[in-house]
């Protein structure tokens, strides 16, 4: 057999080797009978053993017992068969028994003598492939080493597949022993050796593949992504669809697509590697590897009792074929001990998470990756216990290790330090653990800069750092230093919508044109690729064409250096530029009105922070709500407000309301007539409007919703309150675009149901329900704002091309179905529907209104979901509302969900008539619901999923 086979607990590949073997001076039968052999041994040799493996162990007992018919018992080449049937024993998950078969048979070897050397070098690489899979690292690594050492010495310079395969495997091991970088260079060596071959090894799709792994474990995500969409391509191009070996590349991607923090998107292929698995190994270790990745991509969106079911079961399954300490096991332990916190059993996930602790620490060096972070586990979970010194233990021992062995810039182990500094200002070390967690925060902000500068900037570092500021923020608030939290509330809370507002205010404040087209030329093609990269990792694994991503990838790279050129040529320090620092609080504070207040609201490791800001001061408090906790209360209350929920939640609402809004935060925005507002993460999905303190008996018209007491707007990023707000007036906005009322199917006539402004049903642009109210509530808002320079496009008018075409400038309003992800056919982006025609498709997408010049000082989006993120995985404000962020939009008005089509224009008319009247549009908007909320214009207009969609994004 030529291929190679799975042993890594992530799903590596290590290659076997197997070749013809000399045939020895003595004991020899017949020639016939010696052709007759080697004929079989050739015909089960080139059979793919994991196709069938039932067909291949047949294969091999009729060699083995034809060889026994020619040859005594202790013949060496009845060891050479007997080591290829514990191949097959491997492959049917007996890897212990592989194992103990295989030892004997490399002593047999050994004494066999120089005519026996090739068949001991495969029997030793077999040897390795199961000491792999079982966790025996330092055994596996030192006899790796002694196989190239033979394949060296056996092929010189030669390229030969068997360097490559040895190389692979040594690869492996030091990448289990901990050694990445050195695994990495190795498995470059194996890739390379490959390539020298005429035709290339068939093997090199599987050293792309462990590369991949290598690079994820290193943290270098974006690298390691590449790699496994290359080898998922090889495979698929060399392989049936459900070979077993496409299925390990699927795990692979799945884990890192976990890395990058999309678990979604995870689950889907984690089950397509599953499905593969499973259909070809049944409930065998090779199928619980798979089940371990879906237990924790389930995990991961709170799916915590599927999670745990699933990993239960891959736990029975891999203890019972390689044993408690196993290296797979212990992985799905780990998820196992998630899926219990997730559950809120914090004690039993902490005793499981010790005792697994406890074997990596008598299996792996000290610097080995997997138990460094397990103590990071453990000491999380023993802070969430209140269990101080076990945590700070635990901490202090992984930072320990991380010292030893990486420098002091690396990203991990500054959020390590942060996290030990949370640790210590918890247990009452305060200002100690602030200072630590601080000091690690800005070596942070200084690692990210001169990674950016150099071009080797990652989205999986801004992940794992994103963290690290989340422990300092923990500490802050520990600390009771309002400055600190505030600051690093604000790294916590990054996100793409801030930063789209952010590249939109750097263009804003150049005065010569010319930069500033090169810069926004530079924006639009840096933005692109990250869409396009963002695809690439959203459809990896699924069976999708890459080619045409692959070429837009390769153009757009060029693209973006021609651009950078150009930029560099007006202001080179644009390009060099750092992130920009988090604004202070002396700097918003002397920005705000004296009717304004904001709130930051920054969900941390083990709580929320709370910080009301005003002109005369901050206040500081903290919510023992932590992300498990504060996903699940939003979740609730959305799926309350869904289109055919029964009721709205009032608890939820509650709970959330008196969570944010302590006394002393409501103390400190109380009166100020706007509130700010700046959150990240699920809180971004939060209709804050819709909060409202818990009643006896709660009803509609008499709870005390926020929106009743102030206008709310909702910030892209905290920088935004320090920014100049002043907004145009309604009396001197001279130019008004709109754009709706696309010709869709016709309304069924005998439905008197009002649409919804999403997909409902539909899969395909053709399929989409018309919106008869949109082309009178656009009409109703020119009439009302009264701007001179009107242009409205709708019906055959509302084409893509048209809106290409149109100066977007003064108010710009869109009224028609706003689409998520998914919501129809091969649509992998948010998009708002307009007419299909001359060439295009119908939607324009988030992609597409980002190349949009816009000069827009508002944007109204009447559609469903406009405020919703780019994908299963973002936070809100991430897809439709960053996107026209960054064509030039200042301030949107957008929706958190399926709007229905009469209160999405009763809504958008009113808030426009009352901007008219002389309101700012955040109040306008306010004044809009509250009419809605107390007249009931629409049928429901009481219910907060009617009259609370809204929200209006300023910058």
């Amino acid at each position: 057999m030529r291929w190679t086979y799975p042993a890594a607990a992530i799903a590596a590949a290590l290659a076997f080797s197997t070749s013809a073997t000399a045939r020895p001076a003595d004991s020899q039968p017949d020639r016939a009978a010696i052709a007759k052999l080697d004929a079989m041994y050739e015909a089960a040799d080139a059979m793919d053993g994991r196709a069938d493996l039932k067909a291949y162990r047949k294969t091999w007992e009729d060699v083995h017992a034809f060889a026994r018919s020619i040859y005594p018992a202790d013949h060496p080449r009845l060891a050479v068969i007997e080591g290829q049937i514990g191949v097959v024993s491997y492959l049917e998950g007996d890897v212990l028994g592989a194992l103990a078969r295989s030892r004997p048979i490399v002593e047999r070897l050994r004494r066999a003598g120089p005519g026996y050397a090739e068949a001991l070098t495969s029997e030793l690489n077999g040897e390795v492939v199961y000491m792999m899979t079982l966790g025996l690292h330092r055994e596996a690594r030192e006899i790796a080493a002694e196989v190239l050492a033979r394949r060296r010495a056996q092929y010189g310079e030669t390229p030969h597949r068997q360097v490559a395969a040895a190389y692979g495997n040594l690869a492996h091991a030091e990448f289990e022993f901990g050694n990445y970088d050195i695994a990495i260079e190795t498995d470059r060596r194996a890739i390379a050796e490959s390539k020298r071959l005429s035709p290339p090894s068939p093997n090199l799709p599987l050293y792309l593949a462990n590369l991949a792994i290598y690079l994820g474990g290193a943290g270098r995500i974006e690298e390691a992504v590449d790699a496994a969409h290359s080898a998922q391509r090889d495979y698929e191009t060399l392989l049936p669809a459900d070979h077993p070996t496409v299925a390990q590349n699927l795990n692979t991607l799945a884990r890192l697509q976990l890395q990058l923090g999309r678990p979604a998107e995870a689950e889907l292929v984690a089950r397509r590697a599953t499905d593969i698995a499973a259909a070809k190994f049944g409930e065998m270790q090779q199928t619980a590897n798979y089940l371990a990745t879906l237990a924790q991509s389930l995990v991961e969106q709170r799916k915590v009792a599927e999670g745990r079911t699933i990993a239960e079961r891959a736990i029975g399954i891999l203890e019972r074929d390689l044993g408690p300490d196993a290296d797979r096991t212990l992985m799905a332990r780990e998820t196992l001990a998630a899926a219990m916190a997730a559950g809120g059993d914090r004690a039993g996930a902490l005793a499981l998470r010790t005792r697994i602790a406890e074997t990596r620490q008598r299996k792996f060096p000290p610097h080995h990756r997997d138990r460094i972070l397990g103590g990071d586990r453990m000491a999380t979970e023993a802070l969430m216990l209140g269990a101080f010194p076990q945590a700070l233990a635990a901490q202090s021992d992984a930072q320990a290790l991380r010292a030893a062995t990486y420098p002091a810039d690396d990203i991990a182990r500054l959020v390590g330090e942060a996290r030990l500094g949370a640790i210590e200002a918890r247990g009452g070390q305060a200002d100690a653990g602030l200072r630590r967690a601080g000091a690690a925060a800005a070596m942070l902000d200084r690692r990210l800069d001169q990674l950016r500068a150099a071009g080797a900037a990652r989205t999986g570092h801004d992940r794992e750092a994103r963290g690290g500021y989340g422990w300092a923020l923990d500490a802050a608030l520990s600390a009771g230093d309002t400055d600190a939290a505030f600051a690093f509330a604000q790294r916590a809370i990054e996100n793409a919508a801030g930063r789209a507002a952010a590249d939109a205010a750097a263009r804003e404040a150049i005065t010569d044109p010319a930069t500033v087209t090169a810069l926004r030329d530079r924006q639009d093609v840096a933005a692109e690729l990250q869409r396009v990269l963002d695809r690439q990792l959203r459809l990896a694994g699924r069976g999708e064409d890459m080619r045409e991503i692959d070429a837009q990838r390769a153009a757009l790279a060029e693209k973006l250096a021609g651009a950078d050129a150009r930029l560099v040529a007006l202001a080179p320090a644009l390009v060099a530029a750092e992130r920009a620092g988090p604004v202070s609080l002396a700097d918003v504070r002397a920005a705000l009105q004296p009717e304004e207040a904001l709130l930051v609201a920054a969900v941390g490791p083990t709580g929320t922070a709370l910080i009301a800001v005003t002109r005369d001061g901050a206040t500081l408090a903290r919510a023992d709500l932590g992300r498990e906790t504060v996903e699940a209360l939003v979740r609730r209350l959305r799926t309350s407000i869904a289109p055919g929920a029964d009721s709205f939640d009032f608890a939820a609402s509650a709970a959330l309301h008196d969570a944010l809004l302590p006394q002393p935060i409501a103390r400190a925005i109380a009166g100020r007539r706007r509130l700010l507002v700046a959150t990240g993460g699920s809180l971004s999905a939060l209709p804050f409007a819709a909060l409202a303190p818990a009643m006896a008996v709660p009803t509609p018209g008499k709870a005390r919703w926020l929106i009743r007491d102030h206008a709310i707007v909702q910030l892209p990023d905290v920088a935004a309150a320090a920014r100049r707000r002043a907004f145009v007036q309604a009396k001197d906005v001279t130019r008004f675009v709109a754009v709706g009322a696309p010709q869709l199917a016709a309304a069924d006539p005998d439905s008197s149901a009002t649409p919804f402004r999403s997909a409902n049903l539909a899969r395909q642009v053709a399929e989409l329900p018309s919106l008869p109210a949109t082309a009178p509530e656009l009409t109703a808002l020119g009439r009302a704002l009264a701007a001179p320079n009107q242009t409205i496009l709708t019906g055959a008018g509302a084409t893509e091309a048209a809106v290409r075409q149109t100066p977007l400038a003064g108010v710009v309003a869109f009224a028609t179905h706003g689409l998520m992800p998914g919501e129809l056919d091969g649509l992998d982006e948010p998009a708002l529907v307009v007419t299909p025609g001359g060439g295009d498709d119908g939607l324009l997408t988030a992609s597409e209104i980002m190349r949009l010049r816009m000069d827009a000082d508002w944007v109204v989006l009447s559609a469903c979901n406009t405020a919703g993120g780019g994908g299963a995985d973002d936070a809100g404000f991430a897809g439709l509302a960053r996107a026209f962020l960054h064509a030039g939009g200042r301030n949107l008005l957008v929706s958190h969900w399926a709007v229905r089509d009469d209160a999405a224009a009763f809504l958008s008319v009113e808030t426009v008539k009352r901007y008219r009247a002389g309101a700012d549009p955040a109040e306008a908007l306010r004044e809009a619901m509250l009419t809605m909320l107390k007249r009931s214009p629409v049928p429901g207009g009481d219910q907060p999923v009617n009259w609370a969609p809204f929200v209006f994004v300023g910058r």
